[in-house]
């Protein structure tokens, strides 16, 4: 899978690069095991900085290009703290693949030969 991080307004450091390849790929890692043509773009950016009266504010985007689906997956969420805004999308994004996961997993749920129940015997009346 190709990953590429981007960064605006946030100084670009090897702990902050390895912390959001850790949660971002190990959030979809089970998901996306097999599919090694996928694409995960992750975009970190600062909305607001610091000032004496106000806290920052930061964005962070998640874009999921699977190779064999023509649908993307986006997930993009705001936190006035950095780590908790990462977690908020990681959670989101892990609940949108499991939520298309479990309708590929329901689909043979629907399959009329696993609802199958034998007739009832007849019992003859003396």
């Amino acid at each position: 899978m190709q990953t590429d991080i981007y960064y605006r307004d946030i100084t670009k450091t090897e702990n902050l690069e390895a912390y959001l390849l850790e949660k971002v790929e190990g959030a979809i890692e089970d998901f996306f095991k097999y599919d090694s043509g996928a694409h995960l773009t992750v975009r970190v950016e600062s909305d607001r900085h610091r000032t004496s009266t106000r806290k920052p504010s930061y964005i962070c985007e998640v874009i999921l290009k699977p190779s064999r689906m023509r649908t993307v997956i986006k997930v993009r969420k705001t936190d006035e703290n950095f780590k908790a805004c990462v977690a908020k999308t990681v959670s989101a994004l892990k609940v949108i693949l499991s939520k298309r996961s479990s309708k590929k997993a329901q689909h043979h749920r629907r399959d009329p030969m696993l609802n199958f129940e034998p007739l009832p015997e007849t019992q003859e009346v003396a």
